[in-house]
């Protein structure tokens, strides 16, 4: 898991308490559930995150160096930055890459895991949810000088009008991600590899889960999440 110090969409998000713990108590406790892990690993450039999940139980490879820690930085380098670190590689180890989100339960960590097994490693494993048909991608649009223009106009005049008629569309999360460490150590390989091949699933319930990004979304969470 990477938690940096400067999450830009809700501030000090990785150190917020959440019904009386830490965000991170809740994932840690999650993790530790589901039995399937040797070591769980914490990358963070932050001696107070690093403190706190070394008292939750994670394992601190050292402090991140900062160029791996900006709003700008690719964290597929820090992925590949802490397996060589850690001599990780596809003969010695199963990785999975988890965010910080309370939402994650260790059944979701454990289907998701059983999924990248029963298919030999082959596919990456995602957690997936369906999306609204009104969210569905042919009706995007970019603003060009104050009109909408459609992204996708082919799939656009192709589409239906009634909502029955629609195929069912998904969207991945980048929530829970297992696959093979020569994926998860560079962002292209992996792309492509989606793009080759697709990527086997764990359907989730939208309604009971928020991706956090912005104080909006930790403010719902304070609603909706339950111990």
């Amino acid at each position: 898991m990477c938690c940096r110090s400067g999450s830009i969409g809700i501030k000090d998000k990785n150190l917020r308490n959440l019904a009386g713990k830490p965000i991170l108590y809740w994932l840690a406790r999650e993790l530790k559930k589901t039995n399937l892990f040797d070591k769980i690993v914490l990358s963070t450039d932050s001696k107070k995150i690093a403190k706190l999940g070394s008292q939750l139980g994670f394992h601190i490879p050292g402090l991140r160096p900062k160029y791996l820690s900006t709003g700008q930085s690719n964290v597929f380098d820090t992925h590949k930055f802490v397996f060589k670190k850690m001599d990780l590689n596809d003969d010695n180890s199963i990785v999975c890459i988890v965010n910080n989100n309370p939402f994650i339960k260790s059944e979701m960590i454990k289907k998701t895991y059983k999924k990248f097994i029963q298919f030999n490693k082959k596919f990456i494993v995602h957690l997936a949810h369906e999306i609204d048909s009104d969210q569905i991608f042919y009706r995007q649009c970019k603003n060009k000088k104050g009109i909408l223009k459609y992204l996708f106009k082919n799939e656009l005049i192709k589409s239906k009008i009634n909502r029955n008629q629609i195929e069912k569309i998904y969207i991945n999360l980048g929530e829970i991600r297992w696959a093979k460490i020569k994926y998860l150590s560079s962002f292209k390989k992996y792309k492509d590899n989606l793009a080759e091949k697709g990527n086997k699933f764990i359907l989730i319930d939208r309604k009971r889960y928020i991706d956090l990004n912005t104080i909006e979304d930790f403010n719902n969470t304070k609603n909706l999440f339950r111990p």
